[in-house]
């Protein structure tokens, strides 16, 4: 199995706000003991975003997002360079653009493992306009491919299942007390997996 200090991790946000306890929030405690293990880490982020900041004041690598909103063909062949280049074990994404913008560029990667996490509050508000419906469509039959999909509900985790995602490879995230401490050895045991796989594959 490849080491922790030969891997890179690439974590993208779509998201312009930094949310107290949000995704961002669960992902810093993931990146820190990334460092920590020796894993080079990189974020993607919106440019200013709060949350490049902390992910920096980490040690982590922050890149500004790459996302054209006038060329998304663009903004696709913009990441596929990102992830030829870092070679990731696994990019993990939230957001419903960050999403469907990293499958559509690892389909020509194939050594990289895509893995998103699908909050319960954003899963609220995608099908109010037909075009939001549209996109989580494409969402949803993109999810398929993904190497795994971090839920942080049951509900949520049923709606991943109901749009055709394989249940074992939808992974809840921990909650009650010490699931900070739960939720970082979760990740952690994930990336093993794809670490080995990758070994396996040469």
């Amino acid at each position: 199995m490849r080491s922790w200090t030969d891997s890179t991790f690439v974590f993208i946000s779509a998201n312009p706000r930094h949310d107290v306890g949000g995704v961002e929030d669960r992902w810093f405690d993931v990146m820190a003991e990334l460092i920590r293990l020796g894993a080079n880490v990189r974020f993607l982020c919106l440019m200013d975003s709060p949350a490049g900041e902390r992910a920096r004041a980490l040690g982590a690598h922050v890149d500004p997002y790459i996302l054209d909103k006038w060329n998304i063909v663009r903004s696709r062949s913009r990441l596929r360079k990102y992830l030829k280049r870092y070679v990731p074990v696994a990019a993990h994404s939230t957001g419903l653009e960050a999403d469907l913008l990293l499958r559509w560029a690892a389909r020509k990667v194939p050594s990289v493992e895509t893995v998103h996490t699908v909050a319960a509050d954003p899963q609220g508000t995608r099908r109010r306009r037909p075009m939001d419906a549209l996109m989580r469509r494409f969402d949803e039959v993109g999810m398929k491919s993904a190497a795994a999909v971090v839920v942080d509900t049951d509900a949520t985790r049923l709606e991943v299942v109901l749009a055709g995602v394989d249940a074992g490879r939808i992974v809840t995230e921990p909650s009650g007390e010490g699931s900070t401490r739960r939720s970082v050895k979760m990740h952690l045991e994930l990336y093993r997996k794809l670490m080995a796989r990758r070994g396996e594959g040469g």
